[in-house]
């Protein structure tokens, strides 16, 4: 379950739909893969689903893991107890 949000652009934009911070991204795949993110109960609900590109992140975001959305964005986040922390919608990419 969603627990936490790392930013309120990404809260909105679940919450919302606003994705006027999210240029490019494919809103329908995002808006998935939240949901999948919300109703998973461990990372093993998520590594099965291959379209995910779930993947395990090291240097500065050492301890997130990372579920691919289109392009350069990313859903970024830490997982523990079966919940979901600090969600962010991001392009982790840009320098």
């Amino acid at each position: 379950m969603i627990k936490t949000w790392a930013n309120r652009p990404s809260q909105r934009f679940y919450e919302e739909g606003k994705t006027s911070k999210f240029q490019g991204i494919d809103v329908d795949a995002a808006d998935d893969l939240l949901a999948s993110l919300d109703a998973a109960e461990s990372l093993k609900d998520l590594s099965p689903l291959k379209s995910v590109g779930l993947h395990k992140l090291s240097g500065n975001r050492a301890g997130q893991w990372a579920m691919t959305v289109n392009g350069p964005w990313r859903i970024c986040f830490r997982f523990k107890d079966g919940d979901a922390y600090k969600i962010e919608i991001v392009d982790y990419h840009k320098g």
